[in-house]
């Protein structure tokens, strides 16, 4: 059946394309921000779900995590860091809130008041809240942020005409409606902010491959942790009860993976009674947050974050893949497995296995023989494998649209984080990774991302007019990236050496020649 006509367009300020924490960041940086001067412009969130954060707490209930591994500090109030806190306060739960396993120096406010300590004198601040302290949190901001929420599934972006974006018109996105896939819709606004995920195929090791095929004997003997999700599989204890069948005792589980999915499938599974294979391709590591810590330091951040916007952007994309290599899992959940496996008679093994991809792997319809062990279930907690945003018709749309440039399949955004010189159309979060660093996809890239993108759109917001196009202004601000104020906006900055030899040479950090 054909795609119908689109039906009446919707007009506003912004649109912004996502669901997740960085779109909650971008409305509440837009709409809130420094509550010091009125908003005048409206905003559309364009989201397959229901709300926002939908896809999160669907992964948070699938694998029965139940706090953050981030601190109370870090939050999509991106201009009120406090305010996860303070909502633990007025509430009374500040007993939700957890001391963090490592100390992290940094903090976002000099405002530390008696109320933000807990009874030892320690901040709440770098406490890690409970999941339900977070999502009631969001769902508190949400409600208070004025949006119109448009369930869909934004498919393409073209010109509106007569507007007056940054490059003097503005954009209709268009969205098939949530139910309905082929009624299309449209909305039209002057700025756009893509604020989706990463796009990409669930990675599997090849010998698994075959057996999640619905021909395969298998089928329904292996799963992958991305199902729980994308199909609404429920928990997955309930998906292991599930699937194990037989008589209702212990099952034989096979987890592949080493990361924080791994660890909390090995657990959940392990706790429920059954007898549990964890298996890796390197030992596991223990990190607190998502990327190093010192990313979080004060101490070290802004050399981070130096010598990374020193680089040039193709080697950017190395920095990101070194800097998140390999699954890694939270000190608590790691003891936990290690004392487990430990334990006399314990049903837990943690095993390393370089050659998970050789695996020879059989099935009958009874069990799946993996190196001749018979297993009730596989839990494939293998993640996604990136792809180019190119391959997403949106992203794709919007480079043919404007000529975007992109870099090794990453919108090579500027530090206003606008993809296209002098449009008003932004990225943020991970895709957004060659300005905002590693740390982008997580939750202090959506801070600091909202922050950055609400300062650019300020006088669309406050006075509901677009401001000047941007035409001989300098390509970096001090506001997006502090060492943009050595830079005059005339230096080379794409692909070459010469972007970090500028201002390597103002700061007088170039290794003298002998």
């Amino acid at each position: 059946m054909a795609p119908q006509a689109p039906r009446a367009v919707l007009r506003c300020s912004v649109v912004i394309v996502g669901g997740g924490p960085h779109a909650l960041a971008a409305l509440a940086a837009l709409v809130g921000g420094d509550g010091k001067s009125p908003v005048r412009g409206t905003v559309a969130v364009i989201d397959p779900g229901s709300h926002f954060l939908d896809a999160w707490y669907g992964r948070f209930r699938a694998l029965e995590i139940d706090r953050l591994r981030s601190p109370a500090y870090v939050h999509p109030s991106a201009f009120e860091p406090t305010a996860l806190v303070e909502f633990a306060i007025r509430e009374g739960r500040t007993a939700e809130l957890e001391a963090a396993p490592v100390a992290v120096q940094w903090m976002p406010t000099t405002d530390h008041r008696p109320e933000h300590a807990d009874s030892s004198g320690a901040s709440l601040l770098k406490a890690l809240p409970s999941s339900a302290l977070f999502r009631d949190f969001c769902a508190s901001l949400e409600a208070e942020l004025p949006h119109k929420w448009l369930r869909g599934t934004a498919t393409r972006v073209a010109r509106a005409g007569g507007g007056g974006g940054g490059g003097g018109s503005s954009f209709r996105v268009q969205y098939s409606a949530a139910g309905e896939p082929h009624e299309l819709r449209e909305v039209e606004a002057a700025a756009l902010i893509l604020a989706t995920g990463p796009v990409g195929a669930w990675s599997i090791p090849p010998p698994f491959a075959p057996l999640l095929s619905a021909a395969s004997s298998a089928c329904g003997r292996v799963l992958h942790s991305e199902q729980l999700l994308t199909q609404g599989r429920g928990t997955l204890r309930e998906e292991v009860a599930r699937r194990s069948g037989g008589d209702g005792g212990p099952a034989s589980v096979l987890v592949i993976g080493g990361g924080i999915s791994a660890a909390q499938a090995a657990l959940t599974a392990s706790r429920a009674g059954h007898r549990v294979v964890l298996r890796s391709r390197r030992p596991l590591q223990s990190r607190p947050f998502d990327i190093a810590v010192g990313w979080l330091d004060v101490r070290h951040a802004d050399r981070l974050r130096f010598e990374y916007l020193c680089l040039p952007p193709t080697r950017r994309l190395q920095a990101i893949r070194d800097a998140t290599a390999g699954g890694s899992v939270p000190a608590p959940y790691l003891e936990e497995l290690q004392r487990l496996a430990a334990s006399p008679g314990s049903s837990l093994r943690i095993e390393v296995d370089e050659a998970v991809d050789r695996s020879v792997c059989t099935s009958t319809a009874d069990s799946v023989q993996v190196n001749g062990e018979d297993f009730d279930l596989v839990v494939l907690c293998t993640g996604v494998a990136p792809e180019p945003l190119t391959s997403s018709a949106l992203f794709r749309s919007v480079e043919e649209l404007l000529g975007a440039p992109t870099v090794g399949g990453l919108p090579r955004v500027d530090s206003s984080l606008r993809w296209s010189r002098g449009e008003d159309v932004f990225v943020l979060g991970a895709n957004a990774g060659l300005e905002l660093g590693p740390g982008g996809g997580n939750l202090v890239g959506g801070m600091r991302g909202a922050r950055v993108v609400s300062n650019e759109l300020h006088v669309l917001m406050r006075e509901g007019v677009c401001a000047p196009p941007r035409s001989g202004w300098p390509d970096r601000t001090a506001f997006a990236n502090k060492y943009a104020a050595l830079l005059d906006g005339r230096e080379p900055e794409v692909a070459d050496d010469k972007y970090s030899f500028v201002l390597g040479r103002r700061l007088r950090l170039l290794a003298r020649s002998d």
